[in-house]
């Protein structure tokens, strides 16, 4: 992040698009100048209405939106010509990709040469080359969702929003817009990034936003989050030597002491068996007791390891993991209060 300067802030924003049902409610966030906010949640989260809101598409039903020291309520055309933004769907026009890219920066006020010398870097770096002399409308799917961000980045902007931009991409090309998108954060873009993919959130975003049924559950960095809400892993303990009966029973005992979760497996399987492996909450606080339990009971630990908190896993211990008959409450319908800006945790609709 390049600044702790404010470019947006959104307080108690909401949308409604019949009355009383709204699609986003009481959004509290902020983001900084060269700050990667992600946007998560399932279909119909609220994060598409979040990025309309926050581009003038869409006006407020309630709550405040500063963007750029302007009120999204009043701001008009000065507002929008800093703001880049990729949305889901299409506007595909009738000339050629190329000209397309110079024309479209040529609308922004874009000298010429320098819209030239952008629309060749974009044509490289979306690997456009082959499609470069034909409509935009002839591409593929993946050309066309990688021509769609490229024509967004061909005038210069402060804040951009990607609503999926890396729909339809394969690993290739994802890899390389991510790496690109990262630079230009570096050097003072501040991007409002929405994804499906867990992983791009994990690898590009400073910070997450989690929604749920158009609320705010959490908001935090991508470590923060996987620590808070990975939910129980994997522990896997290899020794030396067979475990004999009583230090397996021993082991197994110590370890409902200590709450652990058994999910999966029993902890101990054979009690002639030299592995051990069972699932549980904070797993790294308990590495520090295994092993000296191992050198207490004059067993050699061979190999002791955890496994990787993910996203993925925080995400589905907040939201729930689903059904056909709904949306599982996550952590059994209690709330969740995960560094929430103030504001956040307004009463239900």
């Amino acid at each position: 992040m390049e600044s702790e300067q404010l470019v947006l802030e959104t307080r108690d924003l909401g949308y409604a698009y019949a009355p009383g049902r709204f699609a986003i409610r009481h959004l509290s966030v902020g983001l900084h100048r060269g700050e990667v906010l992600g946007l998560l949640g399932r279909n119909g989260a609220g994060k598409t209405t979040t990025v309309r809101l926050l581009t003038t598409l869409l006006p407020p039903t309630e709550g405040t939106a500063i963007v750029l020291g302007q009120d999204i309520r009043a701001a008009g055309r000065g507002l929008r010509s800093r703001l880049g933004v990729v949305l889901q769907s299409e506007s595909l026009d009738f000339v050629t990709v190329e000209r397309n890219l110079t024309l479209y920066a040529f609308l922004w006020g874009v000298p010429r040469e320098v819209a030239k010398s952008r629309a060749e870097e974009m044509i490289e770096l979306f690997e456009l080359e082959a499609g470069r002399r034909r409509k935009p409308w002839a591409l593929s799917g993946g050309e066309r969702r990688r021509f769609q961000v490229a024509r967004e980045l061909m005038h210069d902007m402060e804040i951009l929003f990607l609503d999926e931009p890396t729909v339809g991409l394969d690993a290739i090309a994802r890899r390389r817009i991510l790496r690109y998108l990262r630079d230009r954060a570096r050097a003072g873009l501040s991007i409002v990034f929405t994804t499906h993919i867990l992983h791009e959130a994990d690898t590009l975003c400073d910070r997450i936003a989690v929604l749920h049924e158009g609320r705010l559950l959490a908001l935090d960095t991508a470590e923060a989050l996987k620590q808070q809400h990975g939910g129980a892993r994997e522990v896997s303990m290899s020794f030396a030597t067979p475990l004999g009966a009583a230090a397996a029973a021993a082991l197994s005992r110590e370890l409902g002491q200590r709450g652990v979760v058994m999910l999966d497996r029993e902890p101990t399987g054979a009690a002639g068996a030299n592995k051990v492996v069972f699932r549980a909450e904070r797993a790294e606080e308990l590495l520090p007791w295994l092993s000296r339990w191992a050198e207490a009971h004059a067993l050699s630990l061979e190999r002791l390891s955890v496994e990787e908190a993910t996203l993925e896993g925080a995400f589905l211990g907040m939201i729930g993991t689903g059904d056909e008959n709904g949306v599982e409450e996550a952590k059994g319908g209690a709330p969740l209060r995960t560094r929430l800006p103030p504001g956040s945790e307004a009463e239900a609709p």
